[in-house]
């Protein structure tokens, strides 16, 4: 039906783009007003300076993401503390400056994706509004003079249709890592230096969010990626660090309250194959050590 792809603004353009940390309540419908696809759309969008943005564009065959859909976005324009702005999900749908069956097929394919995204939240077709909700512009344009509640019955035909699971393709048990990029938890206080890297168990799924062991703390979807469940770590993730501290414990398992078997000493070079919990795991099989910038350094 569609493929879907990213092309994320990047983060030094949040400020413009996407400034605020977001919890989505509901998903809001765009229609582009113009015939570009969804790549040009949003390649247009991440790439001017102007406070202008969105989630996704949706075409007769993509569906391509902008922005993290943990950011706010500016589609609704109803102001910087506007509800549709700071809580809605915002969908473009393409091709609709002149309809036909482009626009069509772009139609059907935001409509299923729309059902996938209530689908993994649980949120039932009350969740999905329109740009004109809140702001006095008749958006999506074209979508309302086909009749939204048309549109709105599309959705629903897609959602019975969707299994109760998340689309996410996480699920609770699975071994994920917590990706470098990551500045935040999903409340929205700042990462701890020690988790990115690290690996975690997934306890629960939530929509787009997961509750990872010994943390207990819920990460965004898009902040990990998984690793394999019998595989300690890949090839290439073996690294060197040198101990820049005096003296460093070195611990029987991934935990900082584990056994202390020995210390490691400033200067000494290490081969690193795992990291856990902010802690690195020696290629030797010795223990592990802290992970911290203070008291080592990858070289």
């Amino acid at each position: 039906m569609y493929i879907i792809k990213q092309n994320l603004v990047a983060s030094e353009n949040y400020s413009i783009k996407c400034p605020h940390s977001m919890t989505a309540e509901f998903i809001v419908v765009h229609n582009t007003a113009n015939d570009a696809t969804a790549q040009n759309e949003v390649a247009y969008m991440i790439r001017n300076k102007n406070q202008v943005s969105f989630h996704y564009a949706v075409d007769d065959q993509e569906v391509v993401q902008g922005l993290p859909i943990n950011r706010n976005a500016w589609a609704c324009g109803d102001g910087a503390n506007g509800k549709g702005n700071r809580k809605g999900i915002q969908v473009e749908i393409c091709y609709s400056k002149s309809g036909g069956t482009r626009f069509d097929n772009a139609e059907k394919n935001a409509a299923h994706f729309i059902a996938t995204l209530l689908r993994e939240r649980g949120w039932g077709i009350e969740k999905v509004k329109k740009h004109q909700d809140f702001r006095n512009k008749y958006c999506p344009h074209r979508t309302l003079d086909k009749g939204w509640n048309g549109f709105l019955q599309m959705i629903k035909s897609y959602l019975d249709d969707i299994p109760v699971t998340s689309s996410s393709g996480f699920k609770v048990g699975e071994k994920v890592r917590v990706k470098e990029s990551a500045t935040q938890y999903a409340t929205g206080q700042a990462l701890a230096w020690f988790v990115k890297g690290s690996i975690y168990e997934v306890t629960k799924v939530a929509g787009d969010k997961l509750l990872l062991s010994d943390i207990i703390s819920w990460v965004w979807i898009d902040d990990v990626e998984k690793v394999s469940a019998n595989t300690v770590v890949a090839t290439d993730y073996t690294f060197l660090v040198e101990i820049i501290c005096d003296e460093l414990n070195l611990r029987q398992k991934a935990d900082f309250n584990s056994k202390v078997m020995g210390v490691v000493k400033k200067g000494e070079v290490f081969t690193i194959v795992d990291q856990q919990n902010g802690l690195y795991q020696l290629k030797s099989g010795a223990g592990w050590i802290s992970a911290g910038t203070k008291y080592v350094q990858k070289i």
